[in-house]
């Protein structure tokens, strides 16, 4: 017997139709069936799945198996191939086998809907792959205006495990087209100067050996990144990372990149080179604390396997996750500690399968090297909101107040609050489990949680009471309260934490100094909020601002000006997150005097650990002096964004940026 349950997940795909590539599923777009496409037959098995099974990048497409002798099928979009007698089909694909006969795999097409006729097929007799294949059709359907091509599945769906498909490319190869295929690799979100990467591929029959790279964001500057050294074979891909820094002011733009050249010439299709993607700055970057959902059961053997090694990998990780573990009804007769609540998080997932686990609303495969895996990726995401919770119980009754403050505009997006009993024991049942951690025993206010649009650093805050009499809770002295704020249509979880018991927060909003450029702001006053900052003649670096909290536990977000004359803001926030002041800089000139003609240039961050970065100039000369005036570094024709000066010592240097226009800045930096 399969020692299994089933699962269902959202399938992403993403569907490019070029001129000469007319399918490109890079299973990133986060719908299923994606846009065009269709599933005919047990829908709920396709799914996708965290692993690179098939032999591509995460996440890919899986089928899972079910008890059912039948035929399913994943279709794509018509596509137009009027004029072609030929076209070629390549995907990667992993067929996990359990037993035999197998259900068959194969490729099939069709044209205005008709007959499907089989290009591709396969009978395994036990695992096959990672392998790559590749088709070259030359059937009737070719050269038709409603062209499709299918996968399907037929057979008994209990003889095997999971089929994995991944990099669904239908082309007719030209000889020098590299195409552009994905921008995933850049964050939507940032706070710090933005690194702009993306993915090429060879669609070509020549090897590519170097390309050109730009991208411009709005209507920005063009920025040009040559690369050199290529050696990408027909449908080989390469992750490349931009030399110029994208830094900008709060709130979306649109980056575009693009493809300028192959092999030191435009190519020959131009209808796959461009992308587009909106990115947002943010106001401020924090920690994101890292949510594990976990779908499991006490009459689930897999589930007490995975438990063994998950529970202790979650306790030595206490401090930097925040768990939640839903138990649920099946295998028969199911966990005895199973609610609606639990069923209506199944549903949103997805769920068929037993044990089953989310890391920031997103699936990863149950074990352990995945779990460290989508840990260590989730780490490096930047925290989009702070959650301050507090929450108290009276006999049954528990008082919660949870305050969300957001780092910048959010619509949909929702906030869910969950009672949890640190440890259980009276559902054990089956499995050989005999306690059970973080369970959820309530949602508050119920399992779908609290939505609502954020507005950036205005603090939200939900105050709830629930009555717990009725609940599985064993002891009420053992409970834990989980916040963690979702996206409705990405299932994204941009920050969790946990509820602290009997909390009171500080109310302290105010800085106790502020320093200009390493000098304290003359006149300060910590109740005093607005101060105008006249700036020397000839001054076009933006001062560096410095505050201090009163209360340490209170949070400092500055906005430093865009230009001079400019605005610098701290807004500071209690610890309680609601209390709030904003002190603003006003940076103005002399009277009379003009603003200056060169540029506004802005040189952060000082102090710096090594990384010193540089907007507002280009083609300029930058020297480096040490303490005793000797050169240490010199760059001619400089128009990057940032220097490494991780190579010299600590200590107090000067950065002297000599302009194209023959214009002068000499700034003091620290090196720590």
């Amino acid at each position: 017997m399969k020692t299994k349950s089933l699962l269902f997940v959202l399938f992403f795909l993403s569907t490019l139709s070029f001129g000469q590539t007319f399918l490109w599923e890079s299973f990133d777009a986060g719908q299923m069936p994606p846009e065009g496409w269709s599933i005919d037959g047990i829908p709920a098995q396709w799914s996708t799945s965290n692993s690179n099974n098939a032999g591509g990048n995460a996440p890919e497409a899986k089928f899972t198996y079910i008890q059912q002798n039948t035929t399913t099928q994943l279709i794509s979009p018509m596509m137009d191939l009027t004029g072609l007698t030929s076209v070629k089909l390549s995907f990667k694909y992993y067929y996990d086998w359990y037993s035999n006969p197998a259900p068959k795999l194969g490729v099939a097409t069709r044209s205005h809907n008709g007959t499907w006729t089989s290009v591709w097929e396969k009978t395994p007799t036990g695992n096959v792959g990672p392998l790559q294949i590749d088709v070259q059709i030359t059937n009737t359907d070719v050269g038709q205006s409603e062209f499709q091509i299918c996968f399907y599945l037929i057979g008994n769906m209990y003889n095997l495990d999971y089929v994995y498909i991944d990099n669904i490319l239908l082309f007719n190869p030209l000889s020098n087209d590299a195409g552009l295929v994905s921008l995933s690799e850049t964050p939507v979100y940032f706070a710090s100067p933005l690194q702009i990467k993306g993915t090429i591929m060879n669609f070509g029959t020549t090897p590519i050996t170097n390309v050109e790279i730009q991208y411009k964001v709005d209507d920005g500057p063009v920025n040009t990144t040559s690369i050199t050294g290529l050696s990408l074979v027909t449908q080989q891909s390469y992750t490349f990372t931009c030399d110029q820094l994208f830094e900008g002011i709060l709130g979306p733009h649109e980056l575009t990149v693009w493809i300028s050249k192959v092999n030191g010439s435009p190519d020959d299709n131009h209808s796959n080179d461009t992308l587009t993607k909106t990115i947002i700055k943010v106001c401020y970057n924090m920690a994101r604390r890292p949510l594990f959902e976990e779908f499991t059961s006490s009459t689930c053997s897999p589930c007490a396997s995975f438990n063994s090694g998950f529970v202790p990998w979650c306790t030595s990780h206490e401090n930097e996750i925040t768990l939640v573990k839903y138990q649920m009804n099946w295998p028969s007769p199911g966990d005895p500690y199973y609610t609606a609540e639990g069923g209506v998080r199944k549903d949103f997932y997805g769920v068929g399968f037993v044990p089953d686990l989310y890391t920031n609303g997103e699936a990863t495969a149950t074990s352990l090297s995945d779990v460290q895996q989508a840990y260590n990726q989730a780490i490096l995401l930047p925290g989009l909101v702070k959650i301050k919770s507090s929450h108290s119980l009276n006999g049954t009754v528990m008082t919660i107040n949870a305050t969300i403050l957001p780092f910048a505009n959010f619509n949909n997006l929702t906030i869910y609050i969950v009672v949890m009993e640190k440890i259980t024991h009276n559902n054990h049942m089956s499995n050989g489990e005999t306690s059970f951690h973080h369970v959820m025993m309530k949602m508050v206010p119920d399992a779908y949680g609290t939505t609502t649009n954020l507005t950036d650093r205005i603090p939200f805050t939900i105050n709830e009471t629930v009555d717990l009499a009725g609940t599985h809770i064993e002891e009420f002295t053992d409970l834990i309260v989980g916040v963690f704020v979702q996206g409705g249509s990405s299932k994204e979880v941009y920050q969790s934490n946990y509820s602290e018991e009997n909390a009171v927060f500080s109310d302290e909003a105010r800085l106790s100094e502020v320093t200009v450029d390493g000098a304290p702001l003359t006149g300060f006053n910590p109740d005093t909020f607005g101060y105008d900052v006249v700036l020397p003649s000839g001054t076009s670096v933006i001062p560096q601002i410095e505050g201090l909290p009163i209360d340490p536990d209170a949070m400092m977000i500055m906005v430093p000006a865009a230009t001079l004359p400019g605005t610098t803001t701290i807004d500071v926030f209690a610890e309680n997150l609601t209390s709030h002041n904003t002190y603003t800089l006003d940076f103005q000139f002399p009277v009379g005097q003009n603003e200056p003609i060169a540029e506004t240039i802005r040189v952060y961050p000082n102090p710096t650990t090594g990384n010193l970065y540089v907007f507002g100039t280009s083609n300029a000369r930058v020297t480096i002096f040490n303490s005793l005036g000797a050169t240490v570094n010199s760059i001619d024709n400089f128009t990057s964004t940032m220097l490494d000066l991780s190579n010299l010592a600590k200590g107090i240097y000067l950065i002297k940026i000599e302009k194209s226009d023959k214009g002068v800045i000499q700034k003091k930096i620290i090196i720590l």
